[in-house]
């Protein structure tokens, strides 16, 4: 991928055998919207459960959610991650923990990220 810095918000996608070694092609989604929903998420693990199977049969996936600036994680962010990690649990998905990536950080999301904030 090279050093951190995106000029758009994307989503990183890859794919892993059962065995965890990841397959050679990376797949990206670009110009995402800000806020993640139920709907949008669903019907992309749903793409990824024909891809990996239930319940890790077939491989996992692993997802990179990335944006321009300098900015730390918010909750725009921290919902992408919500909404993919319920989906993928709904479907039965293998699914890593979601990563996040700007100019000047890559981590994960932790199981706390993952919390609604009042």
């Amino acid at each position: 991928m090279g050093p951190l810095g995106f000029g758009q918000p994307r989503l990183w996608l890859a794919f892993l055998q059962p065995d965890d070694k990841m397959s050679a092609q990376l797949t990206q989604i670009e110009d995402i919207p800000r806020w993640a929903d139920s709907t949008m998420c669903g019907s992309l693990l749903e793409l990824c459960r024909h891809i990996v199977g239930r319940n890790g049969t077939g491989g996992s996936v692993a997802m990179l959610l990335t944006r321009p600036g300098r900015n730390p994680m918010d909750d725009a962010d921290r919902s992408w991650a919500r909404y993919l990690t319920s989906a993928a649990a709904h479907l039965g998905v293998s699914m890593w923990p979601v990563h996040f990536a700007n100019d000047v950080e890559l981590r994960v999301l932790a199981p706390d990220d993952l919390q609604f904030r009042h």
